[in-house]
C-alpha cells in the first residue's frame, strides 16, 4: 500500500508527532472527507506499507523521526513544495531562505534521490506572469539544485 501523508493537510509540518505515534501503533483511522461518519482503518505496519509519500512545505518537524522510520524499515520520499509567491497569493509561506536551508537539511539526512521539488501553485497575475515564474525557477535552480541528483 502507498501511504500519502498528506494532500489534505501538511502532516509533516503540523502533525509529525501524531504521525509517528500512529506509526508506532501500527494503524490510523481516517474519516471520509465527504462523510465524517465513514471511517477507514489503515494498517501502517512496515509489512503492509510499500512506501510513504510525504507532501509538505516544511518537513523540519519530521526530521527528528526519520531515523526511527528507517529503523522500522519504511521506504519513503518527499514531495517538497518550495514557493516564494507574493503575500497576496500566499499569506502563510515560509521564508525562502528557511525553505532552502530545510531542503538541504533534509537532503543531507535522506539523500537527494528521495526528494522531489514541487513548484505549486502556479498563479498567473499582473505580478506573477510567465517571466516571474521563469525567474523564480532559475533562482530555485541556482539555490536548491547544487547537485545533479535532484529531481524536479
Amino acid at each position: 500500500m502507498i501511504i500519502s501523508v498528506s494532500r489534505r493537510t501538511d502532516i509533516p509540518a503540523f502533525f509529525s508527532k501524531w504521525f509517528i505515534n500512529r506509526i508506532r501503533s501500527g494503524y490510523c483511522v481516517v474519516p471520509n472527507p465527504f462523510n465524517r461518519n465513514q471511517l477507514s482503518h489503515i494498517n501502517l505496519t512496515p509489512e503492509n506499507v510499500e512506501i510513504i509519500v510525504f507532501w509538505t512545505r516544511n518537513p523540519k518537524p519530521l526530521l527528528s523521526y526519520i531515523q526511527e522510520l528507517d529503523e522500522r524499515g519504511y521506504q519513503y520520499y518527499f514531495q517538497f513544495t518550495v514557493m516564494n509567491n507574493p503575500n497576496f497569493i500566499d499569506t502563510n509561506k515560509s521564508e525562502l531562505s528557511y525553505a532552502i536551508k530545510t531542503f538541504h537539511q533534509l537532503a543531507d539526512l535522506i539523500g537527494f534521490q528521495k526528494i522531489i521539488w514541487r513548484y505549486d501553485p502556479i498563479v498567473f497575475s499582473e505580478s506573477t506572469n510567465m517571466g516571474y515564474h521563469h525567474l523564480i525557477n532559475l533562482h530555485y535552480y541556482i539555490h536548491l539544485y547544487e547537485s545533479p541528483e535532484i529531481k524536479i
